[in-house]
């Protein structure tokens, strides 16, 4: 049985149970009305997603999901039915609940995941004293679709107007395998052929696409160039790209091997941009004492997906701080460390909703510092 047809089943099994109760039972104190419906809230949240289980983690966030819109908040609206007379406020709280919470489902599953935001940011090294003009760095982390649809195209797009110098696409492009990757492939690669930046366009590897072979297969025929676990140097810029494949990327401390670059000191050191999927290997410099002029950028976290204001994201699957897996561009010594939000977010049997955390597209201007710069 498919996991979307098992939920539904609950679903409907749950709600129509739970309604005749909340419809026939005879109302009681505030207080015990109160308690009942929290009660209830917390057994049917937590039924639902244990029915998700066999499915996985992530199957358990939609059984969550589902509980809380299709089931949880229906029943508190029809019990609000039966307690308008006789407790007013609790009705009205219980409206109100319905409302706000079925608002908030609503735009984070149909409105905020595709309202794209362009963030830029500045960055700056004294080994980059030799560029005529800051370079224009697109990352595009996390698309992560399963389908090339009037979204994904709009990314695209929006891509051409910024002109970037430099595209890099940290991991994660379609969540799909066989007959249907295999349909929506040459999709992907159509709009990859509407750029091209001056300095090129490279790519690691993300989790959703080994099981397809990997980032290399995925953009066969563009002129992408998979960078996994290898080094390139920018023609008639001082860059070097360092990517990580996606193992690597999580190794929480610097690989000697394939970083000893990353460290070069002197005259001619070239300034590098180290790039994985996840962004655990920036632990090297938040925990590890690694003291490297550089830029460090990653994807995965996609955010959280949801945030909650003033906390950040509910969960990041990353060992690193909650206030960078949230996303952004950070200083850390002379490092500057970016995790973006990414484009799309998570399929399959994970609930596709975006909450505080709209998905994004991360411009970095990277430079030698103004005479006025503390850096």
């Amino acid at each position: 049985m498919s996991q979307l047809l098992l939920l539904c089943m609950a679903d409907v099994v749950a709600l129509v149970a739970a309604a005749a109760v909340a419809l026939r039972a005879r109302p009681r104190t505030a207080w015990r009305e109160l308690a009942t419906m929290l009660s209830f809230g917390l057994v049917a949240g937590l039924g639902l997603g244990v029915l998700q289980r066999p499915f996985g983690n992530f199957a358990v966030l939609r059984g969550f999901a589902h509980a809380i819109s299709c089931v949880i908040l229906p029943v508190w609206l029809l019990r609000a039915v039966v307690l308008r007379r006789r407790h007013r406020w609790l009705a009205g709280a219980l409206v109100a609940a319905f409302v706000v919470g079925e608002g908030c489902y609503l735009w984070a599953r149909e409105v905020e995941p595709f309202r794209l935001e362009v963030t830029t940011h500045v960055c700056t090294s004294e080994k980059l004293r030799g560029l005529e003009r800051p370079l224009c760095i697109a990352c595009v982390a996390d698309l992560q679709t399963d389908a090339i649809g009037a979204y994904e195209v709009s990314v695209f797009d929006r891509l051409v107007e910024l002109q970037p110098d430099l595209v890099l696409f940290l991991g994660d492009y379609l969540q799909l395998e066989g007959e249907e990757l295999a349909a929506e492939l040459p999709k992907l690669r159509a709009q990859l052929q509407k750029l091209s930046p001056p300095l090129g366009m490279f790519a690691v590897e993300g989790d959703v696409d080994w099981p397809a072979g990997d980032a290399a297969g995925v953009y066969e025929g563009t002129a992408v160039r998979a960078l996994d676990d290898g080094v390139a140097s920018l023609h008639g810029v001082p860059i070097d790209l360092i990517g990580l494949g996606r193992r690597r990327s999580r190794l929480e401390f610097a690989d000697a091997g394939l970083l000893r670059r990353a460290g070069a000191q002197g005259a001619g050191a070239r300034f590098p941009i180290v790039f994985g999927h996840a962004p655990d290997f920036m632990q090297s410099v938040l925990r590890g004492g690694l003291d490297l002029d550089c830029l460090m950028l990653a994807g995965h976290t996609h955010g959280g997906q949801i945030q909650v204001p003033g906390f950040g994201p509910v969960m990041t699957l990353s060992s690193v701080p909650r206030w960078l897996a949230g996303g952004g561009v950070f200083p850390r010594g002379r490092a500057w460390l970016g995790v973006s939000r990414g484009v799309g977010m998570e399929r399959g049997h994970a609930p596709r909703v975006r909450f505080c955390c709209r998905p994004q597209l991360m411009v970095i201007e990277l430079g030698p510092p103004r005479d006025d710069s503390p850096r």
